[in-house]
């Protein structure tokens, strides 16, 4: 049975980490889960399609999978902690969201926010500019449906997706991580009908009503920066 509470916002814990953690955790009904997650061949073909569109509109070229990176995310993945492995490659985490596509949307959609001009980090923006960021090469994602049960707990299905060589490091901006170019200026690459060329008006949280924690910010010595806020808003419908 449901029990419907008001909307809260708790503040956790202060962690050594250079992401911004924040959980939506949205109680539902238990509904089917999207093919993308449960089909291995899916789940890879929907990750790089997304992703490199998002590259593609950014003028970087397209991620190739790696198994290695692909095995380390998914035995992360497994212990349903919202959290950052610590490991040695660039991080997105998402969880709670329809489907595999709709994950990365939600970090591609950070771009509204980040300031290329400026071309530096922003917790709210960390996903996007790993995501796009042009001398990554490879990525490999996991996930695993998680009950979402317990504090720091991810709820529904958490996708852990790992990059290298990773991004998000200090003074390497600018170069990196550039506006969208016109479509007959971008690379090769797909074009997946999910993503959108220009991204509606929404929220500064994570759309769609899912999960999600900010990237790594790392400095020239490859060590994570700052302390940073977990907090966790909890919603139930």
């Amino acid at each position: 049975m449901l029990i419907k509470f008001p909307s809260a916002l708790i503040l956790l814990f202060s962690v050594q980490s250079a992401a911004s953690l924040s959980l939506f955790h949205i109680a539902r009904e238990d509904v089917k889960a999207s093919a993308d997650y449960t089909q291995d061949d899916l789940f890879k073909s929907t990750i790089l399609n997304v992703t490199n569109t998002y590259r593609k509109q950014h003028n970087a070229t397209a991620l190739k999978w790696n198994d290695t990176l692909a095995d380390f995310a998914e035995d992360w993945s497994k212990k349903c902690n919202f959290e950052h492995s610590g490991g040695p490659n660039g991080e997105n985490l998402s969880s709670g969201y329809p489907n595999a596509s709709q994950s990365i949307i939600a970090w591609g959609h950070e771009r509204v926010d980040y300031d290329f001009k400026k071309g530096e980090f922003d917790h709210e923006t960390g996903h996007f500019t790993q995501l796009v960021w042009k001398k990554t090469s490879s990525v490999g994602c996991g996930r695993t449906e998680c009950d979402g049960e317990g504090e720091g707990k991810a709820p529904g299905w958490f996708v852990v997706c790992e990059y290298y060589p990773r991004g998000n490091v200090v003074g390497n901006f600018v170069e990196n991580v550039q506006e969208q170019v016109p479509e007959e200026e971008q690379p090769e690459g797909p074009s997946d009908p999910d993503v959108p060329e220009q991204e509606p008006d929404a929220p500064k949280e994570c759309p769609q009503g899912g999960d999600c924690s900010a990237g790594t910010r790392l400095g020239l010595n490859g060590q994570a920066l700052e302390k940073v806020t977990m907090c966790m808003i909890v919603r139930y419908p």
